[in-house]
C-alpha cells in the first residue's frame, strides 16, 4: 500500500458451481461500495489479486472479495461474497511544493530519471516570471521552469509553462503547459513579440536564429503565443529564445501548424477539466542546419503535439483521453491536421524517449495514450 494504491487479494473455497469474474468491490464508504473491480485470473489455486490505482492520500477505503459462481437452479451466475467488508488507509504524503511540484504534475512528461536538482532561481519582472532553472545528469538539458502571478486566480504564482532545452541542438527538447480558462484566464491580450534570452538557463547557446526567415525559416514556437493571454507579461514568456526552434514557415508554421494551435486554444475547457500539452520536436536523420551568427543550429525533422484532456472528480483523475500529431518540417498542402498526421502518444514517446502524462493513473494512461482515434478532438 501506498499514499495513492493499494493490492487487494483475495481467495475463495468451496464452491459448488462453475465461477467466473473474481474481484472486488470497493468505496470510501462501508455502505456504499459502488466501484467493482476484477482480477485477470487466479493464481495459487483459488488466489487472486487487483491493484487499485490513483488514490487519494490520507483516505479510508472499504472493499470486499467477490466471485460470480454458477447457480444452477436459476441458469445464471450470481455474485458470491467472499469476505468480510474490510478496510484500508492509504499512507499520508506531504505534498511537493515550488520546483519539485510543478515537474511532477499531470501534465508533465516523467523527469525522474534526469537527475534533476535546483540549479538557480530568480525574477525576471519585465516578464512578470518568477523562474526556476533545474540542473539535470547531462551538462548540456536543463529545465526552465517560467511561473507568472498577475492575473492568476488569487494572484498566485502559477506555472506558465515548462521546458527542456538541450544545449548541444540550440533548442527545446519539448515544452510542457497546461490549458484551463479557469486557471489561465483567456484575456486575448495578443501578440506581445519580444524576443530574448532566456534566464533560467544558464547555457550560453541561446540564438534568436536571427537568419532563419533568409532561407525559409522561422522561429517556431513550442507553447503558441495565442496559449498564453492573460497579460502582456505572461504573453513575453512565450518569445524566451528557449521556446522557439527553425520550423519552415510557409504552409507549415503558417498553414497546418498554425491551426492545429488555433484548434488547441479553441478546446480550452474551463472548472476541473485540464488540457494537457507536450509539443517537440525530433532530429531523425536530420544533418540540415541553420546558421545563426557563429552557430550552426541543427533543423528539427520533426515537430509534434502531444494532448491529455483529463476530468477530476473530488480532486483524483476520473477520465482521460489522448491523441498526438506529427510532421515533417517541411511545406504541406492544405490545413487538415487531422488527415495523415494522427499518431499515438504511445508512438511518440518512443521515438522521443520520454515517458508523457507520467503522472495520470496507469489505469487510464495506457488507453489514452495508445488511442489513434482523432475524433473526440477534432469532432470529425
Amino acid at each position: 500500500m501506498s499514499s495513492a494504491g493499494a493490492t487487494l487479494s483475495g481467495s475463495f473455497s468451496r464452491a459448488t458451481g462453475a465461477t467466473r469474474n473474481w474481484g472486488f468491490q470497493w468505496g470510501t464508504s462501508s455502505s456504499s461500495l459502488t466501484n467493482r473491480v476484477y482480477s485477470d485470473g487466479l493464481s495459487d489455486g483459488n488466489s487472486f489479486t487487483y491493484n487499485l490505482e490513483g488514490l487519494t492520500p490520507g483516505t479510508t477505503y472499504y472493499y470486499r472479495a467477490i466471485i460470480e459462481e454458477y447457480d444452477a437452479a436459476t441458469g445464471n451466475y450470481v455474485d458470491r461474497v467472499s469476505s468480510d467488508i474490510k478496510s484500508f488507509t492509504t499512507s499520508a504524503v506531504q505534498p511537493q511544493t515550488g520546483w519539485q511540484a510543478y515537474l511532477s504534475d499531470y501534465g508533465m512528461p516523467d523527469v525522474s530519471g534526469l537527475g534533476t536538482s535546483l540549479r538557480q532561481s530568480g525574477t525576471n519582472s519585465d516578464r512578470d516570471d518568477k523562474w526556476y532553472s533545474v540542473s539535470t545528469s547531462d551538462s548540456k538539458r536543463q529545465i526552465a521552469i517560467h511561473t507568472y502571478s498577475t492575473g492568476a486566480p488569487s494572484n498566485e504564482e502559477t506555472v506558465n509553462y515548462v521546458v527542456l532545452y538541450d544545449g548541444s541542438k540550440y533548442a527545446p527538447v519539448w515544452t510542457a503547459h497546461t490549458m484551463n480558462t479557469t486557471y489561465w484566464p483567456d484575456k486575448k491580450v495578443g501578440r506581445n513579440e519580444d524576443w530574448g534570452s532566456d534566464p533560467a538557463i544558464s547555457l550560453t547557446q541561446q540564438t534568436g536564429l536571427d537568419n532563419a526567415s533568409s532561407v525559409g525559416y522561422s522561429r517556431g514556437h513550442l507553447v503558441a503565443s495565442n496559449y498564453r493571454q492573460t497579460t502582456v507579461k505572461q504573453n513575453k514568456q512565450t518569445f524566451y529564445y528557449s521556446n522557439q526552434a527553425p520550423q519552415w514557415q510557409n504552409s507549415f508554421n503558417s498553414g497546418i501548424w498554425s491551426t492545429l494551435e488555433q484548434k488547441v486554444a479553441d478546446s480550452t475547457p474551463s472548472g476541473t477539466t485540464m488540457l494537457y500539452v507536450v509539443t517537440g520536436v525530433l532530429y531523425e536523420g536530420s544533418t540540415k542546419t541553420l546558421p545563426s551568427g557563429s552557430l550552426n543550429v541543427p533543423i528539427p525533422s520533426h515537430f509534434y503535439k502531444c494532448i491529455m484532456k483529463c476530468t477530476f472528480n473530488d480532486g483524483t483523475v476520473s477520465g482521460a483521453q489522448g491523441i498526438a500529431f506529427v510532421f515533417t518540417n517541411e511545406a504541406h498542402s492544405g490545413n487538415y491536421y487531422d488527415s495523415g498526421y494522427v499518431t499515438s502518444i504511445d508512438a511518440i514517446e518512443e521515438r522521443a524517449g520520454f515517458d508523457f502524462f507520467a503522472a495520470v493513473p496507469s489505469s487510464l494512461q495506457a488507453s489514452a495514450e495508445s488511442n489513434t482515434s482523432h475524433n473526440w478532438f477534432t469532432g470529425k
